[in-house]
């Protein structure tokens, strides 16, 4: 994450590196921006016509308490350039919500928090990919067969999906697709989503190396993190990969604590 938000920095050196032929390697500050900044963000997936829980991006508390009650409760507070969650919290009244709101000002200053409608009965699912610009590798679908405890890390998970049809599946890669070539991503990303009576809803896309790759990569017989790391010094996704089969056995994640 650090890496992620001092990217965005970067951009305002621009004009001094195209003057002395220096490049930041792989996905630009841009575009790490566009995915970063949760405002933002949510303004794409309505450009593009892709589902996410209803949002806005509030600043006087006023206006998010009327807009919780008009979306209705519970809503989910989510701030900006924040690593796994940060700050994030769900708020099933007006005086908890008041509460939540004074500790993401705090955690993301100088940064947008998006409220959201907080979906129950869902499940998520992930999708580990590179892409070069132009073509965009799908390494896994990663479905979560058990709910998260305190951070998605936490659930247990299978690759691949065990009870989603195929139709998601293909939805899922196409919406992944579109997503990746929109923010110009050059290396590795991580996209979640929520699956609600049959309709998937993106969470959010993570422009960097997940923590689900290496299993992904051991899974797949393909080196995610070799392949992104070949992308950020500027080679091409090899076609063949694409034809590489998925392995005849199911892979399942669980989280181990001390």
């Amino acid at each position: 994450q650090i890496a992620n938000n001092l990217a965005v920095k970067f951009q305002k050196y621009n004009e001094f590196f195209r003057k002395t032929n220096l490049r930041l390697l792989g996905t630009q500050g841009i575009s790490i921006n566009n995915a970063e900044n949760r405002k933002k963000f949510s303004a794409l997936l309505d450009h593009l016509a892709i589902l996410q829980p209803i949002w806005n991006s509030l600043e006087e508390k006023d206006e998010v308490l009327k807009f919780a009650e008009k979306i209705g409760y519970p809503v989910l507070v989510r701030p900006s350039f924040v690593l796994s969650g940060a700050a994030m919290r769900v708020a099933h009244d007006p005086q908890t919500l008041r509460h939540v709101l004074d500790i993401a000002s705090k955690v993301s200053k100088d940064n947008p928090v998006v409220i959201t409608k907080f979906f129950t009965d869902s499940r998520e699912i992930e999708c580990d990919g590179v892409s070069d610009g132009e073509t965009v590798f799908i390494g896994a679908i990663i479905e979560h067969i058990e709910n998260a405890g305190i951070h998605s890390g936490d659930a247990t998970m299978a690759i691949p999906p065990q009870t989603i049809s195929n139709d998601i599946i293909d939805n899922l890669i196409s919406i992944s697709k579109k997503i990746a070539l929109a923010l110009k991503i050059r290396g590795p990303f991580n996209i979640q989503y929520l699956l609600k009576e049959g309709k998937l809803y993106v969470i959010e896309c993570n422009l960097r190396s997940s923590r689900s790759m290496p299993l992904v990569s051991k899974t797949r017989g393909i080196n995610l993190m070799k392949i992104a790391a070949e992308v950020i010094l500027g080679k091409k996704i090899d076609p063949k990969i694409m034809n590489i089969p998925t392995g005849n056995f199911v892979t399942i994640k669980c989280p181990q604590f001390s």
